[in-house]
């Protein structure tokens, strides 16, 4: 058995005994969905977010893992009538150094945005809306790695008419605006 084996060979047992002790990788990441605006206005581009906020000790793979094997992070996001939808833009990720692996990681640690640009069609109807995501990941910390979890993300929003009034929102994740109603 080489090296590698033995190490996953490791994680796994340990994975076992922390699922035991009820963490998951969803219970140690927590998301929450985000808009750039407060209503979007029918015709107008917006941007959306799965912000994921990730306890203290624990880490998931980027969305570009240093080793094949690792469990990259992802957010796909479902085609929703009347919306027209733009790539997850991801973050890079944070390289760092474990002891079960020989080489760093490419890594996600604390708050991580993973954002996308929205486009309503003039035509949607106006009132409630939700686009419907999921988000795989793999929790992990210095020592093991929880079960990978697929996780559904509902992002809700409301239309308005083109001539409605839209305000900025949640600033501090998609860059502060000088307050001005669109």
């Amino acid at each position: 058995m080489n090296i590698r084996s033995c190490i996953w060979a490791f994680v796994l047992v340990l994975a076992g005994a922390a699922c035991a002790m009820g963490q998951t990788s969803a219970s140690v990441v927590k998301v929450r969905p985000a808009l750039s605006v407060d209503r979007v206005k029918q015709g107008s581009t917006f941007q959306a977010a799965a912000v994921l906020d990730i306890d203290s000790g624990y880490h998931i793979n980027s969305s570009r893992p240093s080793e094949s094997y690792l469990i990259a992070t992802t957010l796909k996001v479902d085609a929703s009538a009347g919306v027209s939808l733009g790539g997850v833009v991801y973050p890079a990720g944070v390289s760092k150094k474990f002891a079960f692996s020989e080489k760093p990681l490419s890594v996600y640690e604390g708050r991580v945005v993973l954002k996308f640009l929205g486009r309503a069609a003039a035509s949607v109807p106006t009132g409630s809306h939700s686009l419907h995501a999921k988000l795989t990941l793999q929790a992990c910390n210095d020592q093991a790695c929880l079960q990978p979890k697929t996780v559904d993300v509902e992002i809700p929003f409301e239309v308005v008419a083109a001539s409605a009034q839209a305000s900025p929102a949640n600033g501090d994740i998609f860059g502060e605006s000088k307050g001005k109603r669109r």
